[in-house]
């Protein structure tokens, strides 16, 4: 399995939406439903952005609350590798599977590239969009 994170608009309402959250490595595959807003995703979109252009040392995102009073928390640190443009993505997210988001979670690297990670920056504007189905992918192979 390649290394990979989607994600894809499932649900929407006016003030907020739902994505269906998934990310694999060589170890492991997971994946979650969380809402999410359209700021959310914007400071996403800027904050890798900056990351790709600068190259800044890191980039930490953050969806949502850690804990089990809200929607299951996701975030993502990036951080470059090494100087040759290849990047490591440490993915969280809480598992909704009925237990405790504090028990249930995952924590794993998602390795990428500087140039894909710019493609999966720009996709990601479709999220914000209304309407179901829009989708970002990162590692895409065509």
């Amino acid at each position: 399995i390649m290394d990979s994170i989607i994600i894809e608009r499932i649900w929407e309402d006016d003030e907020f939406f739902e994505v269906k959250f998934s990310a694999n490595s060589n170890v492991i595959c997971a994946q979650v439903k969380s809402y999410t807003t359209k700021k959310s995703i914007s400071n996403l979109i800027a904050g890798l952005e900056s990351f790709t252009i600068k190259q800044d040392d890191r980039f930490f995102w953050e969806n949502g609350k850690e804990g089990d009073l809200s929607t299951p928390y996701i975030s993502l640190e990036v951080w470059n590798e090494d100087k040759c443009g290849h990047i490591i993505i440490e993915v969280y997210m809480e598992l909704e599977d009925g237990a405790a988001y504090g028990k249930h979670n995952c924590r794993f690297y998602v390795k990428s590239e500087l140039g894909l990670l710019n493609q999966f920056g720009k996709a990601l504007h479709k999220l914000n969009e209304p309407g179901i189905g829009a989708k970002a992918v990162l590692n895409e192979v065509w």
